[in-house]
């Protein structure tokens, strides 16, 4: 079973902790200060898939429909769509594939234009058409084209532009999708990615024109090339008030045209700082009103006064360490001299399942629950988070078997002959460094010829990487896109995945698996996820690490800091637009 149990049921229902703050005369305005570990990625929301751009990205673009009332419960509200579609008021047809938004009147972009059906329906067709290697365009493209890429696996377009004008259509005020076949997740996907900017906003910046004629132009296109990767044009409370793309700091100034109340709050700044020692002595002298910090730094805050700290938060997230399975070699300073000699490893390396399930044993995973988590967290049995995860994980901290699958990879030489590599993290995951250092502690006390180094990165410099593969072994997170288990299985194990693309691993039976989860129900559900499971267990394509608790650290003085109230999303973030200083 999962210890953490994320997502109770389908619908979620899931409970948090709430923190009940001192009374107080509420001020108007103010500006709220944030320390990130990284800083954002890209404003587009056609291109991201990372949790700082995110953490901006939703107080700019909102959904169509949201999650009502707290976290992630049974049911939704509407937001740029006046009703939620169902099949009781008509706007879900019986077969469960057509879904029909009445679009909001009187809603106001950034830049003052009102918001319509076709502004919706290009935005959607804009997500999907961009298609970039790590970008969101697979979350849609899958339940409306019923592919997980535009292309081929020889990287050829593979589908038609009236494959995207059939499953969009704005019509009477309404956009209207049609789906390839009933999907049941969909509204939660909607949800949980806001991605709707103005048609004619986003045309006039040299973005995509909504023609067949240019659409090829901007498919997976480097994310650098779009106009909206510092600029944006969204509906939200917040607007852009300014990017810095050397420093990644960010400023969003309040929306005083907003269609509902406007916020509290007249600005928000979020700022990198690479030091988690800076971004806690901050938040202590009062610097930001809210920082990112790992469970290892808790300690100290006890006895900070102006401090208040919100703890046993739902944690959605996994944690592993990742193994390259076809690794670039070439000039590659991670893979030493890229031959099993004893001064670096072959590009094969992880390729034998030996080597990875001798890794995955000879992690002292206890040792890193106390050192890194405070002993505050969870063991993670497989990549498919769920209730019914097996109790047991298939890899324990037990050098005697990790010994016996090294002296058997590669015929008995990898044993004789030793191997150095250079493992990698990025700076926001210094626990991922803690793991990384245990591994190699476990590793060399079973062969003193066996060296891993470490390094930490930044978050883009590490993609950049994982995309060549030229890293063999990194310590990472996954936060899922929107909740369902589909999207682990996908993400984790589908070789058309995020993760399985950055490792080069492919297993046709754990493609198999992941589509029966997708539109299968109940036992049959858990049955392919089940198959899953042993798959990760035969192939050991990952080493899971515990997971923390989740908590939140913020200056006093502030409210709406609660997770009654709904503030912290799928992804832990602030919604700020419920939060007002005392």
């Amino acid at each position: 079973m999962n210890p953490l149990n994320l997502f109770k049921s389908r619908p979620l229902r899931m409970a948090a902790a709430a923190l009940v703050l001192s009374c107080g005369t509420l001020r108007a305005g103010g500006t709220f200060v944030t320390a990130l570990a990284e800083k954002p990625y890209t404003l587009d929301p056609a291109g991201i898939n990372d949790l700082y751009s995110m953490a901006v990205m939703f107080n700019i673009y909102e959904p169509l429909v949201a999650f009502e009332g707290k976290l992630h419960c049974s049911g939704f509200v509407p937001a740029l769509s006046t009703e939620v579609p169902s099949k009781t008021n008509g706007l879900i047809s019986a077969d469960g594939r057509t879904y029909i938004f009445p679009v909001r009147k009187g809603v106001k972009f950034h830049d003052g234009s009102e918001l319509t059906a076709e502004d919706a329906a290009y935005s959607l067709i804009r997500l999907m058409i961009t298609d970039r290697f790590d970008g969101p365009s697979f979350l849609f493209l899958k339940p409306l084209l019923g592919v997980n890429s535009t292309r081929d696996s020889e990287g050829k377009i593979a589908v038609d532009f009236l494959d995207f004008t059939k499953a969009v259509q704005a019509r009477d005020g309404k956009l209207i999708i049609t789906l390839k076949e009933p999907y049941p997740p969909f509204l939660s996907l909607l949800a949980s990615t806001p991605f709707v900017t103005s048609k004619a906003w986003a045309a006039a910046q040299g973005e995509w024109d909504a023609t067949e004629a240019e659409w090829k132009k901007f498919n997976n296109r480097s994310h650098k090339s779009s106009h909206l990767m510092h600029n944006a044009d969204g509906t939200g409370p917040f607007k852009l008030g300014g990017f810095d793309a050397e420093t990644g700091r960010v400023t969003l100034v309040r929306n005083d045209n907003y269609w509902r109340k406007n916020a509290d709050l007249e600005r928000l700044i979020f700022m990198q700082v690479e030091s988690e020692a800076s971004r806690q002595s901050m938040l202590e002298a009062g610097d930001v009103d809210y920082a990112e910090l790992e469970r290892s730094g808790i300690a100290s805050l006890a006895g900070a006064k102006t401090v208040t700290t919100l703890d046993d938060l739902p944690n959605y997230s996994l944690y592993f360490m990742a193994f390259s399975f076809n690794l670039d070699i070439s000039s590659n300073q991670f893979a030493g001299s890229g031959m099993l000699d004893g001064k670096g490893i072959p590009p094969y390396f992880f390729s034998d399942a030996d080597v990875r399930k001798g890794f995955a044993f000879a992690l002292d995973y206890g040792k890193y629950l106390t050192m890194a988590l405070r002993s505050k967290g969870a063991r993670l049995t497989t990549p498919v988070l769920r209730p019914e995860a097996p109790a047991q994980a298939p890899f324990d901290f037990d050098l005697k078997k990790a010994e016996e699958h090294l002296k058997k990879a590669f015929g008995g030489k990898l044993w004789e002959t030793g191997f150095v590599l250079t493992a990698a993290c990025t700076d926001s995951f210094g626990d991922g460094q803690t793991a990384l250092n245990i591994l190699a502690e476990g590793l060399r006390e079973i062969n003193p010829k066996f060296v891993i180094r470490t390094q930490r990165m930044s978050l883009g410099g590490l993609k950049s990487s994982m995309k060549l593969h030229r890293i063999p072994l990194f310590a990472g997170t996954f936060a899922p896109d929107y909740p369902d288990y589909y999207d682990f299985a996908f993400n984790m194990l589908h070789s058309e995945g995020l993760m399985p693309q950055y490792m080069g691993y492919k297993n046709p039976q754990a493609d198999k698996a992941c589509e029966e989860s997708l539109y299968k129900e109940g036992a049959a559900r858990e049955k392919a996820f089940a198959e899953l499971d042993r798959i990760y267990a035969q192939d050991a394509p990952y080493i899971m690490l515990p997971a923390p608790v989740k908590f939140k650290a913020f200056r006093k003085g502030l409210s709406g800091m609660d997770a009654e109230n709904g503030l912290f999303t799928l992804y832990n973030f602030v919604d700020y637009y419920k939060v007002a200083k005392l």
